[in-house]
């Protein structure tokens, strides 16, 4: 009988113990600042991050205005050589997931790292990216196409770079959904903790599409 199964497997589930989680760490890269202390800082202190763009000449547009981040330099926290093969948006995901770690207090060795893994997910991923190897395209032909094209671009790079970086053996995966693509993060972060698929989660969302096509 379908509706017995369904029953049965109802209280299957319930009888599923689940773990409290709890959020441990923050990091974050921002318009209104980068680091907890400066974006909470400026954000009490009614500081707008929303400005003139300054990326590109937006003259011709309607909207003149976009939340750029300011004063990031990457050589702070990565290798710059290795920094040149990502996108933006996986700088500022990684500096934030670096951030929140550290925060955290959490001390990675052998006997934790098979139990931490990662969640963090892109909207739209490496526009700036994709936009210039366009124009080089365009202007030399298929040569001029950099072979970090796809690993600097592409939304999961996140996720995996910052494993690689640290060691990371528990899940990793990218969310994508749009605006709630950081929500939606840290909510599957949250159940694969809870059931107890990992013990540890760095997860969150990042992005960078101010250019003239995201515009």
């Amino acid at each position: 009988d379908r509706r017995f199964y369904i029953q049965s497997q109802n209280k299957k589930m319930a009888r599923l113990s689940t773990r409290r989680v709890v959020v441990t760490g923050l990091g974050i890269v921002s318009p209104v600042g980068i680091g907890l202390a400066e974006a909470w800082g400026n954000v009490k202190a009614g500081k707008s991050g929303v400005s003139t763009i300054t990326r590109f000449d937006a003259s011709n547009f309607t909207s003149k205005i976009a939340g750029e981040v300011k004063n990031f330099d990457v050589s702070k926290w990565l290798n710059p050589k290795e920094a040149r093969r990502f996108d933006n948006f996986i700088h500022y995901g990684l500096v934030a997931a670096i951030e929140a770690l550290q925060d955290s207090g959490l001390e990675l060795d052998k006997t934790n790292r098979e139990m931490v893994g990662v969640c963090i997910g892109s909207g739209i991923g490496g526009l700036p990216l994709i936009e210039q190897t366009k124009e080089s395209l365009t202007a030399g032909g298929p040569r001029k196409i950099g072979p970090f094209f796809i690993p600097g671009s592409i939304i999961n790079m996140i996720s995996g770079q910052f494993s690689i970086m640290h060691g990371l053996k528990g899940p990793n995966l990218a969310v994508v959904t749009a605006c709630t693509t950081a929500n939606h993060s840290i909510g599957e972060a949250g159940r694969l903790i809870e059931y107890g698929d990992a013990d540890v989660m760095i997860a969150g969302g990042a992005e960078d599409a101010i250019t003239p096509l995201g515009v």
